[in-house]
């Protein structure tokens, strides 16, 4: 397998054809990353700059390197490592620059912070180049959210959770463009009819390895929101439902989200209570119940990877021996190429 290299730029820098080991984690809900093991030579030196982009073949996303590292072992054998983020991970360089209140769509709401905080900023200093919007898909998840001075691709990362749509970066070689895009999973489960089944377990001899997690750590499923004022005179909030030994609870502190827009006008108390809804929905989506199927796939079997699944897609997963199936979102994709 080939590795193409281009500048910041996307300008052609040169091809890695030869390397140890590549770790390439594609993400749904954040920026994926890779690790790459290289002999270090005159040649992988220059091509595999910082900041520079690679890319493989078959993919729409890319990623940058940001961290290289320099070694040899006890046979004097050098090694270079290089590390890096997909390019979705260059929205990390930006902050929510002011307030911002998206009564809207997810998707919208995503655009909108990707397109005034990294594409069309008003200090034309915070641009990053290159990065334009994708097309609109009119998803119709909705989100009430305010945030201001956050980390951009943090706040994105919530709205991706909050509506489960995903979120990516990808790399138009001809056009010279990044895109950002967000997307939607297909339903691939065992109990629909559009869309043919993927269902994994070791009866149908597609994995190699599973391990099921179900844990409460960290559970919460009631959450009590409290916004502006004090004492009694605060706006209080609960969201979710829960009784006796199933209820956990948790306090947000959602002070932040103000009564006002920026220039002063007030918000109507109905939506001011909705955006404080929205934020202990977000709380309480990272506070969610864990129930994780992991599994080693066999490309080898009757479903193949990017055609009868891919990142996003809901799958079933079972193991009837352990008397466990659930339908699971496919949220990170880990592929690894070794030298044979």
């Amino acid at each position: 397998m080939e590795l193409y290299v281009f500048d910041r730029e996307l300008n052609p820098v040169g091809i890695l054809d030869s390397f140890f080991s590549l770790r390439w984690i594609r993400r749904y809900h954040q920026a994926g990353e890779f690790e790459l093991h290289c002999p270090l030579n005159v040649h992988t030196l220059e091509l595999l700059q910082r900041g520079n982009i690679i890319w493989k073949q078959g993919d729409e996303e890319a990623g940058f390197i940001k961290y290289r590292q320099l070694g040899q072992d006890a046979q004097g054998q050098e090694t270079l490592v290089i590390k890096g983020d997909f390019l979705t991970g260059y929205l990390d360089r930006r902050i929510i620059w002011g307030q911002e209140i998206l009564n809207t769509t997810a998707e919208v709401a995503m655009r909108t912070l990707v397109e005034k905080h990294a594409i069309s900023p008003a200090d034309v200093d915070r641009a990053i180049p290159l990065l334009e919007l994708g097309e609109l898909q009119n998803f119709d998840e909705v989100v009430d959210y305010q945030t201001s001075y956050k980390n951009l691709l943090e706040e994105i990362e919530k709205i991706s959770n909050l509506s489960g749509l995903g979120y990516r970066v990808v790399v138009d070689l001809p056009a010279k463009q990044l895109l950002f895009q967000v997307y939607k999973g297909r339903d691939l489960t065992a109990g629909q009819s559009a869309n043919p089944p993927a269902i994994f377990s070791n009866e149908f001899e597609n994995v190699l390895e599973q391990e099921y997690i179900d844990s409460l750590h960290n559970y919460r499923n009631v959450a009590l929101v409290a916004g502006t004022g004090e004492g009694v005179d605060r706006k209080l909030i609960t969201v979710g439902t829960g009784m006796g030994l199933n209820r956990f609870e948790l306090f947000v502190d959602a002070r932040d989200l103000r009564e006002e827009d920026e220039e002063g006008n007030p918000i109507q108390e109905a939506d001011y209570l909705e955006m404080l809804k929205s934020r202990g929905q977000s709380k309480l989506a990272e506070c969610a119940d864990l129930q994780t199927f992991e599994s080693r796939i066999n490309v080898r079997s009757n479903l193949r990877y990017k055609e009868d699944f891919d990142l996003g897609d809901i799958v079933t997963c079972t193991s009837k021996k352990w008397g466990v199936t659930i339908n699971a979102r496919i949220t990170e994709v880990e592929e690894i190429y070794e030298q044979d």
